[in-house]
């Protein structure tokens, strides 16, 4: 059986035990920041994607290329790089100080200026469905 200060000495403990704060990042007190991307190549008609990294939340459009976005896929994610294959083509973004350098097939495209950003944070390519097809009628209801 309890007694009455066991009960009371485990009842501070999970009084403590929940109150108490999570342990600090170990990046508390630096200045770090880290800028998102992500790849994307949406159709733009039957046998052509376009081809656009989104930086912070900003489109970057890089071109049109002979490929279905089943055709496109990420091939490296890192700190400092990342790859996407799409059809015969290959688009680079590599971190430098203050930007995101991109390339298509080795040469560049393109530069976003990303500030402070010591490494990037790559999201999973995704197939974007395609609009619906208007309705038959043209979207009218009638004659």
């Amino acid at each position: 059986m309890w007694t009455s200060r066991a009960r009371a000495a485990c009842a501070a403990c999970a009084l403590t035990a929940c109150a108490s704060a999570p342990p600090p990042s170990p990046l508390t007190g630096f200045d770090v920041s880290v800028s998102t991307v992500e790849w994307r190549a949406p159709a733009s008609d039957a046998e052509h994607v376009d081809v656009e990294l989104v930086v912070d939340g900003n489109v970057a459009k890089l071109g049109s290329v002979a490929a279905t976005p089943d055709n496109c896929a990420i091939r490296s994610a890192a700190a400092k790089t990342t790859e996407l294959l799409c059809g015969d083509e290959t688009f680079d973004a590599n971190l430098e100080p203050g930007y995101l350098v991109i390339t298509r097939d080795g040469r560049e495209v393109r530069r976003v200026e990303i500030g402070a950003s010591i490494a990037i944070s790559v999201a999973p390519y995704r197939i974007l469905s395609p609009p619906p097809p208007p309705p038959p009628d043209g979207g009218t209801n009638g004659p």
